[in-house]
């Protein structure tokens, strides 16, 4: 069977460092392990992982060390933080230097199963969002759009001028437009262009659902959460976040995005951590916004 993806699992604790590789293993997973920080780095320069599983409290280098020099040595990994209940403070800062979750020991092996294998299929979304981005790129460029009709050609010219900027796009148009492909192309025109296109389908969720899936959600935030999770402002950081059929969201959402973008922060659904976003927005409807403000849904 191909493993699911190679982990690098650092504790000082060897009973606890074999136990972890032994069920990673049985997941599927191409395990090593280092007994330290030390131990850890040199690994990260033989051997690329797609996940580091690291303890916080090591003796010599600790796990906020793993961090810094694994975001050095290999940016595309996921760091995952071990920490016990009196070092949750310092967990959440990892993740504030680029960690990716952490776990509070002691913790079910079904609980690491379940945050590493939706760690596994994210990653897999996003190497899969890159070859399709590079696969789609002439496919989006503004050149690639050919109209006949003088106002459509207005549009792109439009279209262009915004690409050049960072400025939030509002497209408007009946379904099957081409809404998608125009937010594409001012995507793969724009600075942004080697960042993620990342889209949602604002009316196919109910308002939690969308809020859940726009702004993640920490562990316990809801019944059936039990593990925290990025919302799409995260995974699509430094690039474009498409809201299509914006004109379904509700106005309690509405007020929640409008302060993300006047504030450019966020919390995910149960947390308080405040998460800095670095995204533009561009969003699309076949709605009448117009007669929505008169009417007071919008």
């Amino acid at each position: 069977m191909k493993a699911k993806g190679s982990m690098l699992v650092v504790d000082d604790e060897e009973v606890v460092r074999d136990s972890l590789a032994r069920w990673l293993e049985e997941d599927g997973y191409r395990v090593d392990t280092a007994a330290d920080g030390q131990a850890a780095l040199t690994k990260l320069g033989e051997q690329a992982y797609a996940i580091l599983l690291v303890d916080l409290k090591m003796p010599g280098i600790d796990g906020l060390q793993v961090l810094a020099q694994a975001r050095t040595l290999q940016p595309d990994a996921a760091v995952i933080i071990m920490t016990a209940y009196a070092t949750v403070d310092t967990a959440v800062q990892a993740m504030k230097q680029g960690a990716y979750d952490y776990l509070v020991k002691p913790f079910e092996p079904e609980e690491l199963s379940l945050m590493v294998g939706k760690l596994t299929n994210t990653q897999a979304l996003q190497r899969e969002n890159i070859l399709l981005r590079k696969a789609l790129k002439h496919q989006c460029e503004f050149k690639d759009l050919v109209s006949k009709s003088p106002k459509m050609e207005a549009v792109f010219e439009l279209a262009r001028t915004a690409a050049k900027s960072n400025s939030t796009v509002l497209v408007l148009g009946e379904s099957g437009t081409g809404k998608e492909l125009l937010a594409r192309a001012i995507h793969a025109e724009s600075p942004r262009r080697e960042g993620p296109f990342v889209g949602v389908s604002c009316a196919a969720l109910t308002e939690t659902l969308l809020e859940s899936e726009l702004f993640g959600h920490e562990r316990g935030a809801f019944t059936g959460a039990i593990s925290s999770a990025r919302g799409k402002f995260e995974i699509a950081a430094g690039g474009t976040l498409f809201l299509d059929e914006s004109g379904d969201i509700s106005p309690k959402l509405q007020l929640d995005l409008l302060r993300v973008l006047d504030a450019r922060e966020f919390r995910r659904v149960g947390g308080s951590l405040l998460i800095r976003t670095d995204v533009r927005i561009i969003a699309a409807t076949n709605r009448d916004l117009k007669k929505l403000v008169e009417s007071g849904g919008f």
